[in-house]
């Protein structure tokens, strides 16, 4: 019984191990007995004991140094400027900052870490020197040959540079840097005084240049200008002053008498001038500048005098003329302020033209000048697309001028009509007259319809005639007699012009035409074929 109870026991103990075992492993976990994760960048790491000792400051101390080392002093040793012997010493004593951390003892550690950034630091600001030492070495030494135009002018002076710059250029060689940097700064200044002194000089040539040329005293102004030029080769003015003094040479006089049309202010007349020294010498430059600076000095004076025109115009309440005087200027000459003035100008025209327009059109449409109305309404349209009143206005001229055409041919071709005797199609016009007739309408036009009226009314009546024939002619009428040989025929025919027709059998036909009219005494016609054929 005892023996078969022994493998119930192992496994019950089993079991209990693997029970108890992890729980014990989770609480020991909790506990806190892991290890923390390292410090910056270069790999420093401390347990938890080390964190206990190690208080804020030296942490910071700690990693300072590992940046110092690990990035800083990395880069400028791949770059060369560090030896390895430098490097490897400042790893040492980090090294050992990092074990008295881990051995408790944080007065050794800031020790340590304090040499490693004082140490690295001071290598820093000397690597610092060494580059600004080398950037203005680069510097200055440009600078000495961009000046080298100067030696000549500022011999003492650029000398003087160039000595100091090979006195720090010997400091820079001996790693004496400091000292190279304040070499080369002030060779730096001595150069930038130099240059500042031909400027001042350049400049005092130039405008002694410039009076003497104004003054068409070519010498000087020859000599001050290549004064310039031995100060600065490159110097574009003085190379242009050297090309006008060559261009005036020979027609100074002329250039003179010149002046004086432009100082009374006949500038047209100096322009004149100058176009026919250019026909004598096409390609002086001198002509040349002279003759655009007077065209501009033109346009500007033209362009002047139209915005003052328009001012007043605008002034005066004569935006239309304001307005053509504002565009006339700007087509000499583009000004933003003026084109902006000119959208509001032409919008108060805008306003005062429609005002005209639509009291115009309302009076020409009541006086019957149907034409004259259409035209200011299509004008008004122009102006303003929007505008209801411009578009309703144009319509009912438009209608209307065209009705008063229909009305005055009508009545032209009634009269016409009635001249020929045709007083049927006569009477048919001037009933179409009639039904197109303006609700205005001209004395001239009111006699026309009398006249017409009354000599229609003198043909309301029939009319009768009377046919005679030979009995062997055939005689018709268009539309009232059919052929018929005859010997003499009475009609009562409305007057009109009627196609009287006569035809016989071996002879020639005839034609008459037959106008009848109320207001003349009866006819008598005879129609005889007689001419043989």
């Amino acid at each position: 019984m005892n023996q078969n109870k022994k493998p119930v026991l192992i496994v019950a103990l089993v079991l209990v191990a693997l029970i108890v075992i992890p729980l014990l492993l989770l609480l020991i976990i909790r506990a806190g007995g892991s290890v923390s994760p390292a410090i910056g960048k270069g790999g420093i790491t401390v347990n938890q004991n080390e964190t206990d000792i190690a208080d804020f400051d030296l942490r910071q101390l700690a990693e300072k140094a590992d940046k110092l080392v690990e990035q800083d002093l990395a880069k400028a040793l791949r770059e060369g400027d560090v030896s390895l012997d430098f490097m490897s010493e400042l790893k040492g004593n980090a090294k050992k900052g990092r074990d008295a951390m881990g051995k408790g003892k944080p007065d050794h550690a800031a020790k340590y870490y304090s040499r490693v950034v004082q140490a690295a630091e001071s290598q820093l600001a000397a690597l610092v020197r060494v580059k600004k030492a080398r950037a203005l070495n680069d510097t200055i030494y440009s600078e000495l040959q961009r000046l080298d135009y100067l030696k000549s002018t500022f011999d003492n002076t650029y000398r003087e540079a160039v000595e100091i710059y090979d006195t720090a250029l010997r400091a820079l060689n001996a790693a004496e840097f400091q000292s190279a940097i304040d070499g080369f700064e002030a060779t730096g200044k001595i150069l930038g005084h130099m240059e500042a002194r031909a400027t001042q000089q350049i400049a005092a040539l130039l405008e002694a240049a410039t009076t003497a040329l104004e003054a068409y005293n070519l010498v000087g102004s020859r000599i001050a200008f290549e004064s310039v030029l031995d100060l600065d080769r490159a110097n574009a003015a003085a190379t242009d002053g050297l090309v006008m003094v060559a261009a005036l040479e020979g027609i100074a006089e002329q250039v003179k008498v010149i002046r004086a049309l432009e100082a009374s202010g006949d500038l047209e007349g100096a322009l004149a001038a100058f176009e026919r020294l250019a026909a004598e010498d096409q390609h002086n430059p001198f002509i040349r500048n002279q003759r655009a600076l007077l065209e501009a000095r033109i346009i500007a004076r033209d362009f002047q005098a139209l915005i003052a025109e328009s001012v007043r115009a605008e002034q005066e309440g004569d935006i239309g003329v304001a307005v053509v005087s504002l565009e006339a200027a700007l087509q000499m000459k583009s000004s933003p302020e003026e084109q902006a003035r000119l959208v509001e100008l032409k919008e108060k025209y805008k306003v005062v033209r429609l005002e005209i327009l639509f009291a115009d059109g309302f009076d020409a449409m009541k006086s019957g000048r149907y034409e004259v109305a259409r035209n200011f309404y299509k004008e008004a349209l122009a102006l303003a697309p929007d505008s209801e009143e411009a578009r309703t206005g144009l319509e009912k001229a438009s209608s209307l001028y065209l009705a008063n055409i229909r009305y005055s041919q009508s009545l032209a071709a009634a009269t016409k009509q009635i001249k020929e005797g045709r007083f049927p199609i006569a009477a048919k016009l001037f009933n179409e007259a009639m039904a197109s007739r303006p609700s205005t309408v001209g004395p001239s036009l009111q006699a026309e319809e009398a006249r017409i009226r009354a000599s229609l009314a003198a043909q309301m009546n029939e009319v009768e005639l009377k046919i005679e024939s030979n009995n062997r002619t055939y005689v018709s009428i268009i539309g009232v007699l059919p052929p018929d040989r005859l010997r003499e025929e009475k009609l009562k025919l409305f007057p009109d012009v009627y196609k009287v027709r006569g035809s016989r059998t071996g002879y020639k036909s005839v034609e008459i035409d037959l106008k009848v009219d109320a207001t003349k005494p009866n006819p008598t016609i005879t129609v005889e074929c007689t001419e043989k054929l």
